[in-house]
């Protein structure tokens, strides 16, 4: 807490630009020894995206995976489709429910809200007609 106040001090009167932005401040200040991590993606799956039993087994995959790696809780973001059939497999298998949390990818998200926003409209324009 205390860095991130020195940092923001420290951006705020630099005139010359000579403090780093903050993630190269906090590794010039910090002396832990984060280890190195690797990002992959995962195998491939030939098999229909949206169907239940697909999504059951990739979920089963990934919790195999998480826990090896000592995560005993992850996200999954997924698109619309394939998010309503996992959180339907999610409140039929209570076991899942503490080790995975779903998440609505970006764009579908955007898209729901406009179309809510698109459904006020309508509603609006119908009370004034």
């Amino acid at each position: 807490m205390l860095c991130g106040l020195v940092w923001k001090i420290l951006r705020q009167t630099d005139v010359n630009g000579v403090v780093p932005a903050w993630s190269g401040f906090s590794s010039l200040v910090t002396e832990a020894d984060i280890p190195l991590a690797t990002v992959r993606y995962l195998p491939f799956t030939h098999a229909p995206p949206s169907d239940f039993s697909t999504i059951y087994t990739i979920l089963q995959t990934l919790i195999a995976i998480a826990f090896a790696q000592g995560q005993h809780h992850f996200l999954v973001t997924a698109d619309l489709a394939i998010y309503s059939k996992a959180e339907q497999i999610l409140w039929e298998k209570t076991k899942l429910q503490n080790k995975v949390t779903m998440r609505l990818g970006g764009m579908h998200l955007i898209m729901a809200f406009l179309a809510s926003i698109k459904s006020f409209m309508v509603m609006e324009a119908i009370k004034h007609a």
